[in-house]
């Protein structure tokens, strides 16, 4: 798992252009109970996988293949490159604005977009979401 956790690492380096942390970032399954609670407040939910900042760890559904499926290959990705972001200062939730979280989760859906294209996968729902986050923060005037 080393080895494939490592090469999902250099993708997320080269494709953002963020500096490259001495150590690769903790990746940990976890149930999918557990996502739910953590990230929906125990309410139905479709998350696979998200960046912890307090703890620099990425946690993924334990359901997802990592060894077999390019598309939950490509949730990991995503999830480094909000780990890049961060180890390189350029996340702090607390501190952004609505437009600036959106850029950085635009940035992450890019590089997961382009992993999977690469791996001719389907991206419609990546672009979705790019979609809907164009229109996330209009009208809103509070820091989120």
């Amino acid at each position: 798992m080393h080895e494939l956790i490592n090469g999902l690492f250099l993708w997320a380096v080269t494709l953002t252009g963020y500096e490259k942390p001495d150590e690769l970032p903790v990746v940990e399954a976890v149930s999918h109970q557990q996502l739910v609670k953590t990230l929906c407040d125990d309410q139905f939910c479709t998350a696979v996988a998200y960046y912890d900042t307090d703890t620099h760890i990425i946690y993924y559904d334990e359901r997802m293949d990592l060894r077999q499926d390019q598309g939950a290959r490509g949730f990991i990705i995503h999830e480094m490159v909000h780990y890049l972001q961060d180890i390189n200062g350029e996340l702090v939730p607390t501190e952004m604005s609505c437009e600036q979280r959106i850029e950085k989760e635009q940035e992450a859906y890019r590089v997961q977009q382009y992993f999977l294209k690469e791996h001719k996968e389907p991206t419609f729902q990546i672009d979705l979401a790019v979609a809907v986050l164009a229109n996330v923060c209009k009208g809103a005037n509070v820091r989120e």
